[in-house]
């Protein structure tokens, strides 16, 4: 665009355009749709796994993700509540939404944690939750709007791995609060904490 911004301005071409590789140019950008033209990109979505905290394995055609589609949004979220995370995806140009089921086999524990404030915003939009256990520490941040055209449930999953019990968990809300709560059990599944109260309320939603 061109400043002062005028949106009915076209600008020539800035260098040679490989029209035979697919390559475009639109004097406009707002000419593209009526030019016939689109910014889809199909190609193979990936998933690539951790492993220990430090490396990662390409899991994208074991886990049956990597569709050929024009992909623009995922959220990662606990769709089943089976205690591990799935994945929705969404496409465009004609793409669905496809739910892809977390089936990895483990016998390790997890635990949702559900906030609601009551000084700060009552879905805890931007608190801060750290979990520690032994010298291993989780931190997770409430920000379920942080990715591109989708928006994940505002509640967040802490993998325990083999751990019985959370040492320490700590919630730093968006009003500036801190809440330590000690020896969590790591069978209670669900927790939801309410701001300023220290019982925590297991398999409950607030």
């Amino acid at each position: 665009m061109s400043q002062p911004l005028d949106r009915a301005c076209t600008l020539p071409e800035l260098g040679a355009v490989d029209r035979e590789n697919g390559e475009f140019w639109a004097g406009n950008a707002f000419m593209i749709p009526q030019m016939g033209e689109n910014l889809s990109a199909y190609e193979r979505n990936c998933l690539f796994l951790n492993i220990d905290g430090d490396k990662f394995i390409n899991a994208s055609f074991a886990s049956a993700v990597d569709i050929d589609a024009d992909s623009r949004s995922v959220v990662a979220a606990d769709f089943d509540r089976d205690g591990a995370t799935d994945l929705l995806v969404g496409s465009v140009g004609g793409g669905s939404l496809r739910l892809f089921r977390n089936r990895f086999p483990t016998a390790q524990r997890s635990v949702q944690v559900r906030l609601e404030g009551v000084k700060s915003n009552r879905s805890a939009i931007g608190a801060r939750v750290v979990a520690e256990l032994g010298v291993r520490k989780i931190v997770r941040d409430l920000f379920p709007a942080d990715g591109f055209s989708g928006q994940a449930p505002a509640e967040m999953t802490l993998g325990l791995g083999g751990a019985e019990r959370i040492d320490r968990l700590t919630v730093r809300w968006p009003s500036g609060a801190t809440q330590v709560f000690h020896g969590v059990s790591g069978e209670l599944g669900v927790i939801s904490i309410r701001e300023g109260e220290s019982t925590l309320l297991a398999g409950k939603t607030l």
